[in-house]
Parts: C-alpha cells; sequence; structure tokens
C-alpha cells in the first residue's frame, strides 16, 4: 500500500482537467495542485484537518501533503470542479523570485499545515478557465499559455494570503524528496535513519537536521506518521485484522501499533474502525 502519486515530471510536467469525482483517497505527490470549484461542493482532509468547498472556493494543495477528497453529506448539486496540477520546480522562476514563491507554495509540510483556501474566489474563474481550456485545447504554444496561466494564479493566490514570517532555509531540503519517496515505499520495512542519511551522502546529525528544517519534524517522526496514516486507511477501508495491518505498515507487532495509534488518534484502533462505521 503506497499512498505516493507519481507524475512523469519530465513528459507531463502538468496535468490539467474538470472533474466531478468525490472520493480521491490518501495520497501525496511532489507536485501543488489546485483545486477550483465550479458547482457542488466536497470535503478536502489535508493532515487530519477537514474543510469544505464549496462553489467559487480554491484549494491550494501543497506538496508532500497527505490529502483526500469526499463528498459533502450536505450536497444536492451536481459537483464539477478544475483541478490543476504541476511540478513548481518547471515553472522556470526568476532568481529574484524564488525564495517568495518557494516560501509561499513549497515549504508546508508538518503534520500542524493545511492548504490554502481562498472563499468566494470567483474573479479566479477566467483564469482557470482559460488555463484548462489552453491545456486541452492544444493550440499553438498552449504550454506556454498554461505556464504563463498557472504564474498568474499563484501570484493572485499569493497576493490573497496573509504574509508568513520568512525564515533562512535553503533549497537543498529539496534534494532529500526522493528520500520522502522511498519512506512511503518502504514503510512496511524496518528503516533506519542512519541508512537514509548514507543515501543523501551525509552524515546521521547533518541529515536529521537539515530534515526537521524542511520538514518540520523528525525523520523518525515522519517515518512513524506516514505508517499511521496508511493503517488509519486500512483500518477504515478494510477488513483486515489488526494484526495483519501492523505488520503490513511496519509496527513491530499489534501491541505496538495499538500504543502508537492511541497516542496519535487518542483513540484505539478497533474504536477508530468502530467510529468510522457509524458515522457512515
Amino acid at each position: 500500500m503506497e499512498l505516493f502519486e507519481y507524475i512523469d515530471t519530465m513528459n507531463q510536467p502538468y496535468d490539467i482537467f474538470y472533474t466531478n469525482n468525490t472520493h480521491s483517497p490518501l495520497h501525496w505527490h511532489y507536485y501543488s495542485e489546485i483545486l477550483y470549484i465550479i458547482s457542488g461542493s466536497i470535503c478536502v482532509t489535508c493532515n487530519n484537518n477537514k474543510v469544505t468547498l464549496r462553489e467559487g472556493d480554491t484549494c491550494y494543495l501543497y506538496p508532500l501533503q497527505l490529502h483526500s477528497v469526499q463528498p459533502d453529506p450536505q450536497c444536492t448539486d451536481t459537483v464539477n470542479y478544475a483541478v490543476i496540477k504541476f511540478n513548481i520546480q518547471t515553472l522556470n522562476i526568476p532568481q529574484a523570485y524564488l525564495k517568495n514563491m518557494y516560501d509561499c507554495f513549497v515549504r508546508r509540510t508538518r503534520e500542524d499545515d493545511f492548504c490554502i483556501i481562498l472563499r468566494d474566489s470567483n474573479p479566479l474563474f477566467p483564469v482557470v478557465t482559460n488555463i484548462v481550456e489552453e491545456y486541452t485545447g492544444k493550440r499553438l504554444m498552449h504550454m506556454l499559455a498554461v505556464q504563463a496561466g498557472i504564474f498568474n494564479l499563484l501570484i493572485i493566490i499569493a497576493r490573497s494570503c496573509p504574509p508568513r514570517p520568512s525564515d533562512n532555509k535553503s533549497d537543498r531540503g529539496l534534494s532529500l524528496y526522493h528520500i520522502l519517496e522511498y519512506i512511503d515505499a518502504h514503510s512496511s520495512e524496518p528503516i533506519e535513519v542512519r541508512d537514509l542519511a548514507a543515501m543523501c551522502h551525509m552524515s546521521y546529525s547533518n541529515f536529521a537536521r537539515v530534515f526537521r528544517e524542511n520538514y518540520g519534524r523528525s525523520c523518525k517522526e515522519y517515518i512513524k506518521y506516514i505508517r499511521l496514516n496508511k493503517a488509519q486507511e486500512l483500518l477504515i477501508n478494510s477488513d483486515y485484522d489488526l494484526d495483519y495491518i501492523a505488520l503490513e505498515t511496519g509496527f513491530y507487532d499489534c501491541s505496538h501499533f495499538i500504543r502508537q495509534y492511541k497516542q496519535w488518534r487518542g483513540i484505539t484502533p478497533k474504536q477508530e474502525r468502530i467510529l468510522k462505521k457509524t458515522v457512515i
């Protein structure tokens, strides 16, 4: 079971479309994702927080954030929204704006970070529709038009958001992205932080410091966070017993899994499963 969603950044720098999908399971990816609600409403979960998006709302999901889309039980209208996925590293951002762009649209990966929500962002509608039409119409220089549209979209979003405190992080953290993919793919196996540091050709102490600086938590905490989220997905969407889930998601045994899960969620895995079935 993997939460990572892959996109070929060389052959497909963008993925842009309209959809009525209200069942997108928990996942993460390296690229950014913008949702613009044209009609109806959906519920988006991001880093354990949930928000309802309605007509005219815009949501920006950061790279590396765990998120999912579910139906809004209160919605009686037809759901339709635009999805714009892109790799911000392929946008050729001018050097003078690189740090500001990364601070606004990349460096949000901690568990308590949330996506950007713009309410009643109707002025974005023509920008969004133009991006989708250029991408799907494939007219002369359409990819350049798509890139220009995304730049315009990001500028509007950045100007609409409250300023975030600046920091002195360097861009070297971006080179750790493949480590997060490795953790996701191998989270069911024993993972040693020292081995990850060696994969990055870094000392243990330097790797641990850089990881925390860039991702807001220790590497061990991040590994546990990924395992717990995968376990929660199996609890809610499968009938596997706890022993199987514990082993499948990388915990030592069932007892260790139960302790860690209760510490994270405040309830046991069994209580989680009962609660979700009651809600459904």
